[in-house]
């Protein structure tokens, strides 16, 4: 799957956690050098009782990351002992945005 983030075409893929050893560790990531979002195609032993809508909920997140990096703020965060984008902030932000979506649609504002 192909999206657009500002201007710039990103692919999102599905990748098998054992087949990527990025996905050790997390449920999904952006590789800025490829423009593309990765993300768990399964987690078997994950407990979760919904995957599918978590997965959802993972693209949201990475999807934010991404217009981050095309708006040139990749690097402007620490967390950890790396840099990145806070990790609190793209998750409220990928939490959120439906309700706030709905809420501008609601107000005809977009």
């Amino acid at each position: 799957m192909r999206i657009m983030i500002l201007g710039i075409f990103w692919e999102i893929k599905f990748r098998k956690s054992k087949k990527d050893p990025m996905l050790k560790e997390r449920d999904g990531y952006c590789d800025r050098t490829a423009k593309q979002i990765i993300i768990a195609k399964d987690r078997g032993t994950s407990g979760l009782h919904d995957y599918a809508r978590y997965q959802k909920e993972v693209i949201r997140h990475e999807i934010i990351h991404a217009f981050l990096i095309e708006s040139g703020l990749d690097n402007n965060w620490q967390h950890a002992e790396m840099y990145g984008h806070d990790e609190t902030m793209v998750d409220w932000i990928a939490i959120q945005f439906p309700k706030i979506q709905r809420a501008f649609e609601e107000a005809g504002c977009i």
